[in-house]
């Protein structure tokens, strides 16, 4: 309880302290956060103060260095400049003081003190935190996630409290230099992208008064280069970054999907990718309304949504991106429109990851880790588009501008007549490019399929692989 600490008081508390005394403090009634700290090892003044939500202390020298009002008046000021904002009392502070009034010599500083309006802005913590929650209103999930484990990653966490204004360039530039040092090269590339455009998202008008933050302060912030590689091939990974793959895998993953060795709507995407190389979130998130029959034994069309194209840009929202499906890739989509069911999914989650969850859609990870489960197959969602281009230009003679109509989810980006003036869907062009895919896999399904394992050996690689970490490991991004 608070009482008035006077001459009498001190006394008692000088007396009290000594060996064997239990730590205690004695609160002053007449200064809100002055108190006496009584110990073994004497008694002092000290100051206790909350920021943030935080209780602090500051301990403001032995009981004989200041008289009663002194420590008053010292107390009085630091509360007073908390509760304008105008600085923060530390040792810095402090030591100001005593040069003051006279209790020690004059202290000259390395450098300034931060601005107040500097000490009182959002620390990293609170700035990310509102950054995470823009990133989550404005941009998909895997956005929202990739930017969450990024920047609240082990690396930047002693960051948390410090005030964003005090946070420099070659600070940040260090940190990515120790991330770079410690092997993982590619995680410093994108961690600097994530870093450069929270910095710019706090120096925006909108939130620049409390993030205080300056636009172009992290201008200039890279990572290391990358090391050096003569030769980037991996003789001990010759499926690794750029692999492409033949016919014949491909046909060996349609035969896959119809063995019955995979769970049939897991088997139906990953025939449909097969079929439209289309990357994986855009498969999965196939709604089945996005789909149009063309009548019997003329396939269908695909009409992409915005929602699922890659691109953000306004004319990639006003426009859907359509596949023709020639029929033996309708087939697939017209296998699984038959099935009873209340989903708006094309491709239905199989079970909820908790219990609880609504079901939506399979995760996009699912194909790749499928792929990577399969045996005899060394190819990721992105080898398949891969495979499409390569072997489209230089073995089914289509054109550049052909894959690309395929591939390219906004070709209206850089096309003015095509973004304002010929709206059609294109698919008197695309028709023959699909067309000419579909012939060349489906002409190695038969052979694939001939050469198949049964599909209780495939079932049993497929959990082995699974259970024991077996199969190439693919990365999410593919």
């Amino acid at each position: 309880m608070p009482v008035t600490i006077t001459a009498t008081t001190i006394a008692k508390a000088k007396s009290d302290s000594g060996p064997g005394c239990r730590r205690h403090d004695i609160v002053d009634a007449r200064s809100r956060g002055l108190s006496l700290r009584v110990s073994a090892t004497g008694v002092q003044w000290s100051l206790r103060y909350q920021m943030g939500g935080k209780d602090k202390r500051l301990a403001l020298g032995d009981v004989d260095l200041w008289t009663i009002a002194e420590a008053r008046s010292i107390v009085d000021r630091a509360q007073l400049m908390l509760r304008d904002k105008m600085g923060v009392p530390d040792e810095a502070w402090l030591d100001r003081m005593r040069s003051a009034m006279g209790k020690a010599e004059a202290v000259t500083l390395a450098a300034p003190d931060p601005a107040p309006r500097q000490v009182f802005a959002w620390t990293f913590a609170e700035g990310r935190e509102k950054f995470l929650a823009e990133v989550h209103r404005t941009r998909r999930h895997d956005t929202w996630k990739d930017y969450s484990w990024k920047l609240c990653g082990e690396d930047l966490k002693d960051l948390d409290g410090t005030p964003l204004p005090l946070i420099t360039r070659q600070q940040l530039a260090g940190i990515l230099g120790d991330i770079h040092r410690s092997g993982r090269e590619t995680h410093a590339q994108n961690t600097q992208r994530v870093l450069s455009r929270f910095w710019n998202w706090l120096a925006e008008d909108g939130q620049a008064a409390k993030s205080g933050v300056q636009p172009g302060i992290m201008h200039g912030l890279k990572a290391p280069e990358p090391s050096l590689i003569e030769d980037d091939t991996d003789p001990e990974d010759p499926f690794g970054p750029g692999y492409v793959p033949p016919m014949t895998e491909i046909g060996r993953i349609v035969a896959i999907a119809r063995s019955g060795a995979v769970h049939d709507t897991v088997a139906a995407a990953l025939e449909l990718m097969c079929w439209t190389v289309q990357r994986r979130r855009t498969v999965v998130e196939a709604r089945r309304q996005d789909f149009e029959a063309l009548g019997e034994g003329q396939g269908g069309l695909w009409h992409i949504p915005p929602r699922s194209m890659k691109s953000r840009s306004k004319k990639a929202k006003r426009r859907p991106h359509t596949i023709p499906l020639p029929p033996v890739a309708w087939a697939v989509v017209q296998r699984m429109l038959d099935v009873e069911t209340d989903s708006a999914w094309l491709f239905p989650q199989i079970r909820a990851r908790r219990q609880g969850e609504e079901l939506t859609h399979i995760n996009p990870s699912t194909l790749t880790h499928m792929l990577g489960w399969l045996p005899g197959v060394h190819a990721s969602p992105h080898d398949v588009r891969r495979a499409f281009a390569t072997h489209g230009e230089t073995t089914l003679g289509l054109l550049r501008t052909d894959t690309a109509a395929i591939l390219d989810h906004n070709p209206d980006a850089r096309d003015v007549t095509g973004a304002h003036y010929a709206l059609h869907n294109g698919t008197h062009r695309t028709w023959p490019i699909m067309q000419a895919w579909c012939s060349a896999v489906e002409a190695e399904i038969a052979g694939a399929a001939a050469r198949l394992e049964s599909a209780v050996a495939i079932k049993a690689a497929v959990t082995a692989a699974r259970k024991n970490g077996g199969g190439r490991v693919l990365l999410a991004a593919e």
